[in-house]
């Protein structure tokens, strides 16, 4: 089998994953206390990132890492599935589907995910703020300390007007 096919065959799974991804994400945030869920979820995440990593899509790789420490907390009752931890993996998942589609359309299937990557850490270590949602809010000037030139703060005002998570 040649390198093409494997590739072929990387891409429907990928899609089959993901799409268990989404389906089960969206049945347990009906029922967050269901554990069977989450280990379902657990299942493609970590596929994925077994078969991403294979072959060589290590951005992937990394993220569903990510998610799996997160989920294997989650799955074994030492977190609880709360909004914050729903947006950020919801977010994992959109960009996980990004990446897989750019390399669908031939590319590499590199992205930045560090924000997101920070997100989900966070929540490993217990250093997210709170169990709420992430309040998205309109930015009126950057942090103190950070120094950002008027297109980058438009960037930034740009991404949190989109609902994504901004950090300094």
């Amino acid at each position: 089998m040649e390198l093409s096919q494997y590739l072929s065959m990387f891409i429907d799974e990928s899609k089959e994953h993901l799409q268990s991804l989404n389906e089960n994400l969206l049945s347990l945030e009906s029922n967050p206390q269901d554990i069977s869920i989450v280990h379902n979820i657990f299942r493609s995440a970590h596929t994925l990132k077994g078969m991403s990593a294979t072959m060589g899509f290590e951005d992937i790789a990394a993220l569903t890492h990510e998610m799996e420490n997160v989920l294997d907390l989650v799955r074994n009752s030492k977190i609880e599935m709360n909004p914050f931890i729903f947006d950020c993996i919801f977010k994992s998942l959109d960009s996980l589907e990004s990446m897989v589609e750019d390399i669908i359309q031939g590319g590499t299937g590199k992205a930045d995910v560090s924000p997101i990557v920070v997100a989900l850490r966070s929540i490993v270590t217990g250093d997210y703020k709170t169990a709420q949602a992430p309040q998205v809010t309109a930015a009126k000037e950057p942090a103190k300390g950070i120094e950002v030139d008027e297109f980058q703060f438009s960037i930034l005002q740009q991404s949190i007007d989109s609902g994504f998570l901004v950090f300094y």
